[in-house]
């Protein structure tokens, strides 16, 4: 990308970028749901998803500094050696991965893991009720996707999260706002330099909440309350940034709160794990499905929304996001009821068994975000019997 000549060149790259990244997100995520318990999940998922923060704070940080020091060094551009640096590490991470990523319990073969702890691994998994992925015949893997096709949890899940990551593109123009800042003699009031540097504030506020609430997540199992209280104060952001208040100041101050407010996903994934912690192919293949839709949003819905003509106040965005979070609201509220009615699907997954006795009925033994889990005191186990992976 660094030598392309033209922008058409950069943006055929950029789907080939695209095309060749778009599988790492959601196999990491299939990663953590194979090695980690439910009361774990939440702080785990908001530990990568926080990588991803972190390195646009250092790649800010990073572009900050080139442009300042590096802008011309041997011929090139300041943007170039960005790329270059960036290419560079990418190609590490590759190359380093063969190595560390270590599949699934069931059939790791990671080098640096000892017999012990591989067993210990699939222990832990099972005594938690987790199934972990393994290889399935490929008739059994197109039952599953039909069922998974059909199966409301599917499309509860898959629009929650695609509303709510639509919701949060909005503060993805704060860039353009600071840039369109200025004071009275019409001057900027913040040079290349500084408008690369100060998003950075928001992404350290968005790395703290998200690791901060998702450990509340996992530690009181509060799920749905927190993915919904997040997007809730996401909604009330993005309402004031609606009427564009008057001072640059309030809007600078909730710009940097869309940041903070965008820490419900991971809590969001782990919920979804826990409904279907007996189908590990279905977690997979729902949440990239979920990973393709949003990016289908991400590289349609801004052409209307967020145009340029519009900078910075956006007079379609910021009510369109509004929407998208009282839309995942409404959406995380139904896979509430529908879990409340139907939580079986914990215990057997997709096929229950037909000897055990489901109930349309809310448990009155189940809180907010608990599901029904073999174990000798459940009362499933009273029925069938502890089911062994």
């Amino acid at each position: 990308t660094y030598k392309a000549p033209n922008a058409q060149t950069i943006f055929g790259l950029r789907f080939f970028l695209g095309l060749f990244s778009s599988a790492f997100w959601p196999s990491v995520v299939a990663l953590v749901f194979n090695w980690y318990t439910p009361a774990e999940l939440a702080v785990r998922v908001a530990c990568f998803t926080v990588c991803d923060v972190a390195g646009a704070m250092f790649l800010g940080a990073l572009q900050a500094a080139l442009f300042r020091d590096m802008n011309g060094v041997h011929g090139y551009a300041g943007w170039q050696w960005l790329f270059l640096i960036a290419g560079a590490v990418t190609v590490g991470q590759g190359l380093i991965a063969f190595v560390t990523v270590p599949d699934s319990p069931s059939n790791t073969r990671a080098l640096y893991l000892t017999e012990n702890e591989k067993r210990l691994a699939r222990e832990r998994m099972g005594d938690s009720g987790v199934a972990t992925s393994e290889r399935i015949p490929a008739r059994l893997l197109r039952a599953k996707i039909r069922n998974l096709l059909v199966h409301p949890v599917t499309y509860f899940f898959l629009f929650s999260f695609a509303f709510s990551a639509w919701a949060h593109r909005a503060n993805s123009y704060f860039v353009l706002y600071l840039e369109s800042i200025k004071d009275a003699a019409g001057d900027r009031v913040y040079d290349t330099y500084h408008v690369n540097i100060l998003p950075l504030g928001g992404y350290a506020l968005q790395i703290v909440t998200n690791v901060g609430l998702n450990w509340l997540s996992d530690w009181k199992r509060w799920r749905w309350q927190i993915s919904v209280f997040s997007a809730a104060a996401h909604g009330v952001c993005l309402a004031v940034l609606c009427g564009w208040p008057s001072d640059h100041k309030v809007i600078l101050a909730f710009y940097f709160l869309t940041y903070a407010t965008n820490a419900g996903s991971p809590s969001l994934m782990a919920w979804m794990a826990e409904i279907l912690r007996k189908e590990p192919e279905a977690r997979s293949i729902i949440v990239a499905m979920t990973v393709t839709t949003v990016y289908v949003g991400h590289a349609t819905i801004p052409l209307g929304a967020f145009r340029v003509a519009d900078a910075p106040r956006y007079p379609i965005g910021f009510p369109l996001t509004t929407c998208f979070t009282v839309a995942t609201i409404l959406v995380q509220l139904g896979m509430l009821w529908w879990h409340r009615r139907h939580p079986e699907i914990a215990e057997y997954g997709y096929e229950k068994p037909t000897n055990a006795h489901g109930s349309d009925e809310e448990s009155p033994e189940l809180g907010d975000t608990e599901t029904v889990i073999s174990g000798p005191d459940s009362k499933a186990a009273q029925i069938t019997g502890s089911r062994e992976l």
